[in-house]
C-alpha cells in the first residue's frame, strides 16, 4: 500500500481516534474529556463507516455519519453487556478500533482505485 495515495481525512481520521482514545483513557478535566468522549464514541467512527459508502449529498453524509456512530456504539455496547464485560474504557478502545478498521478499509478503496 502505497502511503502517497491516501487522502489525508482518511489518515486524519485514524489518528484522532488513537489520540482521542488515549486522551480520554488517561483523563482529561470533565468538560473536555466530555467532547472527546463523543469524538471517539459517535463522530469518528461514523464518519469512518459514512466514508465508505458513496454520496455526494453533505447533508446525507452529515445524517449517515451520526446515524451509523449512533448504531455502531449501540450495537458495540449492547454486546459487551450482554457478555458482560462493558466497561467504558473497553468501549472507548473497541470503537477507537472500529475506526480505525473502516479507515483502513477506505485506504484499500483508495488505493484500488
Amino acid at each position: 500500500m502505497n502511503f502517497r495515495e491516501l487522502s489525508r481525512p482518511t489518515v486524519a481520521l485514524g489518528i484522532a481516534a488513537v489520540v482521542l482514545s488515549l486522551v480520554t483513557l488517561v483523563g482529561l478535566p470533565t468538560p473536555l474529556q466530555a467532547v472527546a468522549a463523543i469524538g471517539v464514541l459517535i463522530l469518528l467512527p461514523g464518519q469512518a463507516l459514512a466514508r465508505l459508502v458513496p454520496t455526494t449529498d453533505a447533508a446525507l453524509g452529515v445524517l449517515l455519519a451520526l446515524g451509523l456512530g449512533l448504531a455502531t456504539l449501540t450495537a458495540v455496547s449492547t454486546a459487551m453487556f450482554y457478555l458482560t464485560v462493558w466497561s467504558w474504557q473497553a468501549c472507548v478502545v473497541t470503537m477507537a478500533v472500529v475506526t480505525v478498521l473502516a479507515c483502513l478499509a477506505r485506504a484499500r478503496q483508495e488505493v484500488a482505485s
